[in-house]
């Protein structure tokens, strides 16, 4: 379990908590370095042992930025009303997957479905070096 501030209502998750939320969601968020500076955008995922797997088009700026990359993935839930949710934080190096046996398991399994139209075969896998957490509520 994580470290938990019983005064404040803060808990820093721990990286087990971490994977089991990142397991439970399918949509993300993939930050960025691009020439017109940082870009965040939202992504359907899977996790594939351990690391996170997206896909999206071969000329956009995730194909483009994020191959080979330090890249930020965040995942988060909040409630407004009762000023409570959490957020998880993976840093880690992306890269495309170009192997024809791991691109043809991939895109066999049917996982992750984009939501966004478009032809969106290339896939990208996210190797975590970080992984942080955070939940914050009401004491």
């Amino acid at each position: 379990m994580g470290t938990r501030d019983h005064s404040s209502g803060f808990e820093e998750l721990s990286v087990s908590e971490c994977q089991e939320l990142l397991q439970a969601k399918s949509v993300g968020r993939v930050g960025v370095c691009t020439s017109e500076g940082p870009q965040i955008l939202p992504v359907n995922y899977a996790v594939v042992e351990g690391d996170v797997v997206f896909r999206t088009t071969s000329d956009g700026p995730l194909a483009s930025y994020a191959s080979d990359q330090v890249v930020a993935f965040e995942i988060d839930e909040a409630d407004e009303f009762l000023q409570s949710g959490w957020s998880v934080l993976m840093v880690g190096t992306a890269h495309l997957v170009d192997e024809s046996s791991e691109l043809k398991e991939l895109l066999d399994w049917g996982g992750p479905q984009p939501w966004a139209p478009g032809n969106r075969t290339t896939v990208v896998r996210v190797a975590p070096t970080r992984l942080t957490g955070r939940r914050v509520h009401l004491v």
